[in-house]
């Protein structure tokens, strides 16, 4: 079976990292002293990892992951005859009242909508001597601290809060946190008792930062519940080391990568600076020939609106010339109009002459004719 999609949320071995590993493998080895000989609830069991670890010392192990695709996967994969994964909601568990003494419930609380009824059935669960151990993101920290919104949870708590609700459904809690922090090891072997020094480098001034996570230990019984003062998780492998250092090197890498480009950048500058002199000197040129060239098309421009004046000029001589000539042919026609009205009227006269005349040799004719006795009178 192929592993579990990794979202950044849910921790699978392998992925995510060191600093996740750490965070999230701690807790179950926080928890593994309260699990010896007893039987385990392991709420939000995800891949699986953590619910086979408590089962290395416990009597019997419950994995109750709500996403089916996680339960079988951890099914598939862990396979100890003290440990059962199943399916199921972790604000209605399904285990009967009092039946086990270790709870475990690790980044789970902010994921639901009422992490009330989470605390409650836990309660139910655990037998009156029991323990739960619990953790949730320190809102301050988590997320106020470095403006982040986590897309996965519902609700975040700060400390007063996830002590109250606690409290509502206990009667002893008792609050640790939980930071990656870097540190030393010196190792001599042997079985003496270990040790942590917990203070702040010198120099590097300020406190100490808050938890980024808070564990709880709860219970309803009156015994103690010791605590150890602190709780260190030391890699055996560095690989969180390992991976500062191959970011390291990923850094150097980028930082020779940029001094390429800057350098490459800088002959390119330079090349650049030639290219924009060259191309001043160039617009230079351009401007003087086009300076020329403007001056000879004003030189061209006025000596073309000179003769363009004198050609008007010209045209309004052949224009007064032309209308003087039409005046002069209208009057002419004018002129031949009258005559031809005089040579009518006169051919009229001439007529009306003619054929008086023609009355009058007609009369003489006759009376010559009537003396001649040719007519008769």
């Amino acid at each position: 079976m192929e592993s579990l999609e990794f979202t950044g949320e849910r921790y699978v071995p392998g992925r995510g990292g060191a600093r996740m590993a750490y965070e999230h493998l701690h807790r179950y080895l926080f928890a593994l002293r309260w699990s010896r000989g007893e039987d385990v609830l392991d709420v939000a069991s995800g891949e699986g990892y953590g619910a086979a670890l408590l089962a290395s010392s416990a009597r019997r192990v419950w994995g109750l992951e709500l996403d089916g695709a996680a339960a079988a996967h951890a099914r598939a994969h862990y396979r100890d005859g003290n440990l059962l994964f199943v399916r199921g909601d972790a604000c209605s568990l399904p285990f009967a009242s009092a039946g086990v003494g270790l709870v475990v419930a690790f980044e789970v609380l902010e994921h639901v909508k009422d992490p009330e009824s989470l605390v409650r059935e836990a309660a139910r669960v655990l037998r009156p001597d029991g323990l739960l151990v619990v953790s949730t993101p320190n809102k301050a920290a988590y997320s106020d601290g470095r403006n982040y919104r986590n897309p996965f949870h519902v609700r975040e708590f700060y400390r007063e809060e996830f002590v109250a609700l606690l409290e509502r459904h206990f009667r002893q809690v008792r609050l640790a946190g939980q930071r990656v922090r870097a540190g030393s090891l010196i190792e001599a072997g042997g079985g003496g008792a270990a040790e942590v020094h917990l203070r702040a480098t010198p120099g590097a001034g300020g406190e100490c930062p808050e938890p980024l996570y808070y564990l709880a230990l709860c219970s309803q019984g009156e015994a103690e519940m010791p605590l150890p003062a602190h709780s260190a998780y030391l890699d055996a492998a560095d690989a969180l080391l390992a991976e500062w250092a191959e970011a390291e090197a990923r850094s150097l890498r980028e930082i020779e990568k940029l001094n390429r480009e800057v350098r490459a950048l800088g002959a390119w500058g330079s090349e650049l600076e030639n290219t924009v002199r060259e191309r001043d000197r160039t617009i230079e040129a351009l401007r003087e020939e086009m300076a020329r060239e403007v001056e000879a098309r004003d030189r061209t421009i006025e000596g073309q609106r000179q003769e363009l004046a004198e050609r008007e000029r010209t045209i309004e001589e052949r224009t007064a010339w032309a209308r003087s000539l039409e005046r002069e042919i209208e009057e002419r026609e004018r002129r031949i109009v009258q005559a031809n009205d005089e040579i009518d009227r006169v051919n009229a006269e001439l007529r009306r002459v003619a054929e008086h005349l023609a009355r009058i040799r007609h009369a003489l004719l006759y009376r010559v004719l009537c003396r001649l006795g040719i007519l008769p009178q």
